[in-house]
């Protein structure tokens, strides 16, 4: 699981690419590994519709399930342009998800235990 919080600027999405480019590096069979990027501590979003555009049409670095848990009162449109654009591209939509619950169920796991993750 990656999380991030605050206000969620260019350079961060930059920066959660590069940490889960190393975190990948680590794996022995990166196929099987899906994704769930929790941004439900996300205040406010300061990325340009372009950058999320670029950025939707390169192949998703995670190959496997991924899911984007949405910031707390974002609307139903969170997430929608960058999976359109993934489509676009040829490539799978992330599954955009309310609650950390919500994606808990989708990737069938209860009462989950994630550990840190040095970050270099």
């Amino acid at each position: 699981m990656a999380r991030v919080g605050g206000i969620f600027a260019s350079n961060d999405m930059t920066e959660l690419d590069d940490a889960v480019i190393r975190f990948l590096s680590r794996q022995h069979d990166d196929a099987s590994v899906r994704g769930l990027y929790d941004f439900t501590e996300v205040q406010a979003i300061a990325v340009p519709a372009s950058k999320f555009a670029e950025r939707g049409l390169r192949p998703p670095i995670v190959r496997g399930l991924r899911i984007l848990v949405a910031p707390a009162g974002a609307s139903e449109g969170f997430g929608r342009s960058f999976g359109n654009q993934q489509r676009t591209a040829g490539n799978s939509e992330p599954v955009v998800v309310a609650t950390l619950a919500e994606a808990y169920a989708l990737l069938g796991l209860d009462n989950p235990y994630f550990e840190a993750v040095e970050q270099s």
